[in-house]
């Protein structure tokens, strides 16, 4: 402690000069306080550590912790601080694995938006797996192409392919919201020597709805069944493939044969700003429309079949290419500014 003193000139000499003085004494009797202090702390260490031989004397000041809490004996002084070290050190180890445990969740969690970077991410899905305790994987497959879908992370760069085995699955697929560089849903058989035109392909599904995804989305294999239950398009109408607001898409030898000819329903539906290419013989037979384009969406057309009411209808959009005069009652029709290239043009 420092006491202050007086030094403002409007106060007499005097007084202040007495003032100063009792300052001075103060600071001198503190000092030789603190002095005496130390003497009395070293005598008491000193008559406890040589008060000879066995003396209990640093026993019982043993006694007293740093808080000067005096325990009735030094076992209990000792128990009681290892009881609270071991509390504390049990709580530092709740404490770390529950912080392990939340980052193993952030770190999921990420994984779940942000995926892989250059190793394609395969998944395999089978009618004799399981969405409960499959993981994805060849020898645990799940047992729904969504169950598949739903693990693909919300943003990757990693091509991602979806393997399903033989069988019919009755599901209304949706695959929204999400980007990635590559998807593609296809048989895990071989089909190339399939003619859709005369056979059944092996992998069929009820519908397929891509919607505001960002990338390149091929559909490979795939025939559409239970065509009367399937979701609604944004015209109203039944589809079983569906590009709607999102990126590139393609058809590479699927099949649509069951008669949809009394109903009101779309085989293939392109919408928005989403593009559409069908190839490798997808087949298109007895159909109410085959193809409908609409709303600044684009599609190149290369189908086959027959008995369709009506072949491509465009709304307000661009279609490339034609149907064969045998594949539809009405092979083209066309809405609003919708425009329909049958074949490619030099300009000059």
């Amino acid at each position: 402690m420092e006491l202050e003193k007086l030094k403002n000139n409007r106060i007499s000499n005097e007084w202040k000069q007495t003032f100063n003085d009792n300052v001075d004494y103060l600071e001198n009797l503190e000092k030789n306080l603190d002095e005496q202090h130390k003497s009395t702390n070293s005598r008491i260490d000193n008559l406890v550590l040589h008060s000879g031989g066995d003396s209990p004397n640093e026993v019982v000041d043993a006694r007293v912790n740093h808080k000067g809490e005096t325990f009735a004996t030094l076992q209990g002084r000792l128990v009681e601080h290892e009881t609270l070290t071991d509390e504390q050190i049990s709580e530092l180890v709740t404490n770390a694995a529950s912080q392990k445990a939340q980052v193993e969740q952030l770190n999921k969690a990420i994984q779940q938006i942000i995926g892989g970077y250059n190793e394609p991410i395969n998944i395999y899905v089978s009618k004799d797996g399981s969405d409960q305790t499959g993981d994805g994987t060849e020898e645990s497959p799940f047992a729904s192409i969504q169950a598949a879908i739903n693990t693909i992370p919300l943003i990757t760069v990693a091509p991602i392919t979806i393997f399903a085995e033989d069988g019919t699955f009755l599901e209304d697929i949706v695959i929204k919201g999400l980007s990635y560089q590559s998807l593609t849903i296809r048989p895990i058989n071989d089909i190339s020597s399939i003619d859709p035109l005369t056979s059944d392909l092996p992998v069929k599904v009820r519908s397929i709805a891509v919607t505001a995804c960002s990338g390149h989305t091929d559909i490979v294999g795939i025939q559409i069944v239970d065509t009367a239950n399937a979701p609604l398009s944004p015209d109203g109408k039944r589809y079983g493939i569906m590009n709607e607001q999102s990126g590139y898409m393609g058809l590479n030898k699927c099949k649509f044969a069951e008669n949809t000819k009394s109903m009101n329903y779309n085989a293939i539906y392109v919408g928005g700003v989403s593009k559409l290419r069908m190839y490798g013989y997808t087949t298109v037979i007895n159909q109410d429309t085959a193809l409908c384009v609409r709303r600044m969406a684009e599609a190149l057309a290369g189908l086959e079949g027959s008995g369709n009411n009506i072949g491509i209808r465009c709304d307000d959009a661009i279609v490339r290419g034609t149907v064969p005069s045998t594949f539809a009652t009405t092979a083209t029709s066309i809405g609003g500014n919708g425009l329909i290239i049958s074949k490619g043009q030099v300009l000059s």
